[in-house]
């Protein structure tokens, strides 16, 4: 199956050729979404799922944020390490994809370790208690900036925030010719958060940009 999006290249192909496979269901998900659903290119492609899978295993948290479910795959990839009384909180603004959601969570055997919240994330977020040890984002691109501000008021000390599209398909580049508003205020978080002592940032090059944010 092949996996296209705009920074497909050959050593991204070479890279999921010569990782573990995709685990069954997610390779099942995968396959719906691209059939059934609209731009599903917003899914996790499978080095960016492996690498949500592997920092779960590594923090073995036992509450885990999500802004933006989309069709539950990542949600999924982000259970891989939960703690056996752990719990997933997850945010989407989109009722008609609970359908798909929930039928890969049962496959998946997480549907009780998950809460979804239906509505925009700015206003969910006020109505949720921390402290979580994982986030992630990966929601409306021109709030970032303000996810990460109030997701910082509830993950704990040494608990992560990863973000999602930091790189903006390459226009937070100085080269690029067309850079937009968007573009501008990702690299306006990025710059703060590289300054800022409070916490550890790394910016990995995977896929569109995943912004690594520890608090310390």
């Amino acid at each position: 199956m092949e996996y296209i999006h705009q920074l497909d290249d050959e050593l991204l192909r070479y890279s999921i050729e010569h990782s573990s496979p995709e685990d069954g269901v997610l390779a099942e998900l995968r396959k719906r979404t691209w059939q059934s659903v609209l731009t599903p290119q917003m899914l996790c492609d499978p080095i960016q799922g492996k690498l949500l899978q592997n920092w779960s295993r590594m923090v073995h948290p036992k509450r885990v944020l999500e802004l933006g479910t989309y069709t539950g795959y990542s949600a999924i990839c982000l259970s891989a390490g939960l703690q056996s009384n752990g719990h997933i909180d997850t945010i989407e603004p989109n009722d008609e994809l609970c359908t798909i959601q929930d039928e890969f969570w049962e496959k998946a055997g997480i549907r009780e370790q998950i809460t979804r919240h239906v509505g925009e994330a700015h206003e969910i977020l006020r109505e949720l208690k921390g402290p979580y040890d994982l986030i992630w984002i990966d929601a409306d691109k021109p709030r970032t900036g303000d996810y990460v501000q109030m997701t910082m008021e509830l993950v704990r000390p040494g608990g992560w925030i990863l973000v999602d599209n930091v790189l903006w398909w390459g226009k937070v580049l100085p080269s690029h010719a067309s850079p937009d508003s968007t573009s501008k205020l990702l690299q306006e978080l990025c710059v703060t958060l590289s300054q800022d002592q409070s916490v550890r940032s790394t910016l990995l090059p995977i896929r569109d940009g995943i912004l690594m944010i520890q608090k310390v």
